[in-house]
């Protein structure tokens, strides 16, 4: 896990090469649930590490700004909109959502900003889940043309020839360093 925009941390333990539709309020609020979890300061010591925020405490927090915004939210609303049940929000309670989760507002309206925020959180979380380099690699092969298919051929190519490198280095795969035809 990894600490993204406002201190909240974002799921890395799967990574989704095909991106589920967000065609609904719900569904893009559902998934800022799924994607973004409470960090380790939140939590404290109480709590399990990589849980799902609830209702209660995103409402928390945007309450906890109202003095500054003027919005307050309640718990039961937010599972409302989580469920579909409402799906006409002010907007001030977008904005409040949108800045809880770290999102641009246009998130929850728009499917192009949907989706690039759905993408920026996937490779968020692939960047966590991976070597860093190999995320640059697969931005440079991708960028000379490429396909995701060449890719990640290569990319299984470097990490097959990591393990045997450094199977060599410790006699593990019974090959002697050194004979390697």
């Amino acid at each position: 896990m990894k600490c993204g925009e406002r201190g909240a941390m974002i799921d890395d333990q799967h990574v989704e090469q095909e991106l589920p539709p967000l065609d609904t309020l719900a569904a893009r609020l559902e998934y800022l649930f799924e994607k973004i979890r409470p960090t380790p300061e939140e939590l404290g010591d109480s709590h399990e590490p990589g849980r799902k925020y609830t209702n209660r405490e995103i409402a928390d927090k945007i309450n906890a700004t109202a003095g500054e915004t003027g919005v307050t939210i309640s718990a039961a609303y937010i599972g409302e909109l989580r469920r579909g049940v409402a799906s006409d929000p002010r907007t001030s309670h977008i904005r409040a959502l949108a800045s809880v989760f770290g999102v641009n507002t246009g998130y929850f309206v728009d499917d192009a900003a949907a989706r690039r925020t759905q993408e920026q959180l996937t490779l968020l979380s692939e960047l966590r889940r991976m070597d860093v380099k190999q995320v640059a690699l697969r931005q440079v092969l991708t960028d000379n043309g490429l396909s995701a298919t060449d890719t990640q051929l290569i990319e299984q190519m470097v990490a097959r020839l990591r393990a045997v490198a450094e199977g060599a280095g410790s006699g593990e795969d019974g090959a002697a360093p050194g004979d390697r035809s």
